[in-house]
């Protein structure tokens, strides 16, 4: 008989199996699952953009209920593998398995039960962890800094239980006069992550990226004392920094450090902690930590503007005129950040692969210079210094004979000066002669001329008598 009810219970304790088995299976996704935050007063802008340049992801949005669910714009209905209701509860009362999640410029704060759940989510199957703020001159408007206090809490609550992560948001804003779309506050960051961690992956085909309006990063030590992530001076990482955290976006070393909460002390709002007013050089907007929880390493990012939500998303491809290289960079980072790194190990492989073939082409193509220039040489230039040569050892020869008839006009000029010397002497001679000569004929004209007076006088005297 027993047999008999083990036969019988057998195939329906199979089948409620095959019921709940592909519920089961369904948990784990075949590709990276990515949560967006919705649940926290945000507004949807950039999310489609972001899901459209990360299709290779099953996204999930999270919204308080049903009604914000239903009001969702239809593109991101489209692209989304599931919606979820009841805040970021739903992180661990969810079936699914979820990478990543987003929590872009929140101006809700979370309750305790929600930063739990995202404490859970982390220790358990949570890969990466993004946390956006905004500048101290909110997007959303008011005079306090929402987003920072919300996301340094969850920081702080995430270190205080057993999460060592450093990074969090300064209560600032960060303008750039060298680097932007038309004014300084709307920074265009440079994307410069170190090499270490596969970091430098995040920057292929990705140089800019919009920051409109942006915040600073800093991070903290266990006093709780501010540190700035880099030098301004120099843009390297500043000494004591932890060796976890990457810088990723930051500003041109015009970078400048502007208060606008609180206006006057004692007035709402929050002083920077790590940064002033009125300081310049290079400042951090976007930075990623690495950080051991458990055997496991996982990511935070932490940036003073988000991918959504925000005045102008960092999705953004090009503004105010200017080209950027949003789209991509989102791509990058998300990619990196999940350890999803085939396609960005491809990438980097293909630009080494071109750099090295076009290394290659420009060498190949400096020794045909080398061989066109020597042939040349050989078959014109040789000949010509030949005759260069001859042409110098007859202006050589030249000179020489120039040098000795030189010699003889000299010698000749020499012998003509004393001709022209006796010459001149000849005819002081002369001229004496002329001259005595000349006195004698007067002398002898004046004597003829009385001798002929006396004659006269004589035969004149004689006919009178």
């Amino acid at each position: 008989m027993k047999y008999k009810v083990l036969l019988l219970t057998a195939p329906l304790a199979l089948l409620i199996l095959a019921m709940f088995a592909p519920l089961a299976h369904a948990a784990r996704t075949e590709l990276p699952t990515i949560a967006i935050d919705l649940a926290h007063g945000q507004q949807s802008n950039g999310v489609c953009a972001m899901m459209s340049v990360m299709p290779d992801a099953y996204w999930v949005v999270i919204v308080q209920d049903e009604a914000q669910a239903k009001q969702l714009d239809n593109c991101i209905k489209s692209h989304a593998y599931a919606i979820l209701t009841g805040g970021l509860t739903a992180l661990t009362k969810s079936e699914l398995s979820i990478d990543a999640l987003i929590i872009g410029q929140p101006v809700i704060p979370l309750s305790d039960a929600e930063k739990k759940a995202v404490l859970d989510w982390f220790k358990g199957d949570g890969s990466v962890l993004w946390c956006a703020t905004d500048s101290d001159y909110p997007a959303q408007g008011g005079n306090q800094e929402l987003a920072q206090h919300i996301c340094n809490d969850l920081l702080d609550y995430l270190a205080q239980n057993g999460v060592p992560v450093h990074l969090r948001s300064d209560y600032v804003s960060v303008e750039d006069p060298a680097s932007n779309a038309g004014r300084s506050y709307r920074v265009v960051g440079l994307i410069e992550p170190p090499a270490k961690y596969n970091a430098d992956l995040i920057a292929l085909g990705a140089h800019k990226v919009l920051m409109h309006g942006p915040g600073a990063v800093m991070w903290v030590d266990e006093n709780g004392d501010c540190h700035k992530i880099v030098d301004p001076a120099t843009g390297k990482i500043a000494a004591g920094t932890p060796d976890t955290i990457i810088p990723i976006v930051v500003t041109t070393n015009q970078g400048t450090i502007v208060e606008h909460q609180p206006k006057a002390p004692g007035e709402p709002g929050e002083f920077g902690c790590a940064h002033h007013a009125g300081e310049k050089g290079v400042f951090v907007m976007l930075a990623a930590e690495l950080v051991k929880v458990g055997k496991a390493e996982k990511t935070v990012i932490v940036s003073g503007e988000s991918p959504y939500f925000g005045y102008q998303s960092m999705v953004t491809f090009k503004y105010h005129g200017v080209m950027l290289d949003g789209p991509r960079f989102f791509r990058n980072l998300m990619l990196w950040s999940l350890g999803y790194l085939g396609e960005l190990k491809a990438f980097k492989e293909a630009e080494e692969a071109a750099a090295k073939m076009a290394e290659e082409a420009a060498t190949k193509q400096i020794e045909a210079i080398k061989n066109q220039v020597n042939t040349i040489v050989g078959q014109k230039i040789a000949p010509l210094q030949n005759k260069v040569s001859s042409l110098e050892n007859s202006i050589t020869a030249l000179a020489k004979k120039v040098d000795s008839t030189s010699a003889q006009v000299k010698d000749l000029q020499n012998k003509l000066s004393s001709i022209q010397s006796s010459i001149n002497q000849a005819a002081s001679a002369a001229q004496s002669a002329k001259s005595k000569a000349s006195s004698a004929y007067t002398i002898g004209i004046g004597a003829l001329v009385l001798a002929i007076i006396a004659l006269i006088a004589a035969g004149f005297a004689i006919s009178k008598k």
